[in-house]
């Protein structure tokens, strides 16, 4: 079988069959004046002059003259260019999303409230420039992208090899003339643009004198990338559907009751709760994942009349010393009606975790509250202030049993350094 060229403009074109000549005359992409070359002959002929393929072109096209230069059937179709790009888009954007929010969860969290506070559109503008860089650099190392390897499209530099600088200029290129920089509107226009230019010459402005850009997309190809973007956008609009959902908890309530004193309250959906085992008194932990924040709720016992807050806090303080470092001195609060002493704290064992102690004395019931939040201020965590106002309206003085094993001393020896505790 022969394997012809054939010149399309300035460019040449091939190799092809026969076959696919004889489609290309039917279609007026050949005409009778085109050049045609295979192994075996000098030089380029005209189609029309070679009489071994006796090739039958499109009537009336083959006078007609343009003065565009005819697109090459070889270059890839407009709509796989767009499904293999939306699909890249959407599948980098949210791996390089996820990624960077989950590493801010676990080692800079002022960054992760940060971007989570963020709308989505303004976060769709901040990664899509590193979604191109990313691409840049699959296209060096595999030579394609996963919307390009479905949509069966290859990019070719015009001017030299495919290294990473062309691949990284090229994707900066198409970050402005095709994506409009992510901006809502620019960017349908400007992919509407372009669109409509690789539609009519086969080239985009990004891409015009530096890439060719072919492809074999075949119907079946094209919607299948079509069908793998729709795939990517459901799981797309499923995560943000997640993410509601957890943004709802921290406003809706649930009923919880304080085991210690029975009383009845209600907190946030987004805290998990379990009963700590405890030396003495009681202790109810407090947990969010998507606040980023513990509570421990924590009532001891004292076997004396009159303990002043502010002494119980600067025991406490003496307790927890070797995890936490209080910051700040003893300040009066009232918390639920309930006059209390506040301090603020930063953990010694976990980076970026600020704490607010809150302690009370209710009859002989010391009651303490800590609160662990990473990556913000304890005392601009408005959603500990809430949980607080309402684990304090269950407290109460409960009945001491004479049998309290202080050995004659004071039930505060218990906070003594050095004593093993489960919590504080």
């Amino acid at each position: 079988m022969t394997n012809w060229y054939y010149k399309l403009g300035k460019k040449q074109v091939g190799p092809v069959s026969s076959e696919k000549l004889f489609e290309l005359a039917k279609t007026g992409v050949v005409k009778p004046d085109t050049g045609l070359w295979h192994a075996g002959i000098s030089d380029w002929k005209k189609a029309a002059d070679i009489a071994e393929l006796d090739i039958r072109f499109e009537e009336g096209r083959a006078e007609t003259a343009t003065d565009t230069e005819p697109r090459d059937p070889a270059l890839a179709g407009p709509w796989a260019r767009l499904w293999a790009r939306l699909l890249d888009i959407y599948l980098l954007t949210v791996v390089l999303g996820g990624a960077a929010v989950f590493l801010a969860d676990l080692y800079i969290p002022a960054l992760f409230f940060r971007l989570i506070d963020l709308p989505g559109v303004v976060l769709d503008i901040i990664f899509l420039p590193f979604a191109g860089v990313a691409a840049a650099v699959m296209m060096r190392v595999t030579g394609t992208t996963i919307g390009k390897a479905i949509a069966g499209i290859k990019v070719q530099n015009l001017s030299g090899p495919n290294t990473l600088i062309f691949y990284l200029k090229r994707e900066f290129k198409v970050w402005i003339f095709g994506l409009g920089i992510g901006i809502p509107l620019v960017n349908l226009i400007t992919m509407i643009n372009q669109h409509q230019r690789i539609a009519k010459t086969g080239s985009s402005r990004y891409d015009q004198s530096i890439a060719r850009v072919t492809g074999n997309s075949s119907p079946a190809r094209c919607t299948f990338a079509a069908l793998a973007f729709a795939a990517v956008l459901s799981s797309v609009w499923y995560l943000n559907a997640i993410d509601k959902v957890a943004a709802d908890d921290v406003r809706l309530a649930q009923d919880w009751t304080n085991p210690a004193t029975g009383e009845n309250t209600f907190v946030s959906k987004a805290w998990s709760f379990e009963e700590l085992k405890v030396e003495f008194g009681s202790a109810f932990h407090f947990s969010s994942n998507q606040l980023l924040a513990e509570m421990v709720l924590g009532y001891e016992p004292l076997d004396q009349d009159n303990v002043e807050p502010v002494a119980y806090g600067e025991a406490l303080e003496e307790v927890i010393s070797e995890e936490l470092r209080v910051t700040s001195e003893w300040k009066p609060v009232e918390v639920a009606g309930i006059k209390a002493v506040r301090a603020t704290a930063v953990d010694k064992t976990v980076a970026d975790t600020n704490v607010e102690i809150t302690v009370t004395i209710v009859g002989r019931s010391a009651w303490r509250l800590l609160v662990f939040v990473r990556g913000r201020p304890a005392d601009q965590f408005i959603e500990g202030k809430a949980a607080a106002q309402s684990l304090f309206s269950t407290i109460k003085d409960i009945n001491v049993p004479t049998n309290m094993p202080c050995d004659g001393e004071s039930c505060l020896s218990f906070l003594s350094p050095g004593t093993p505790r489960t919590f504080f």
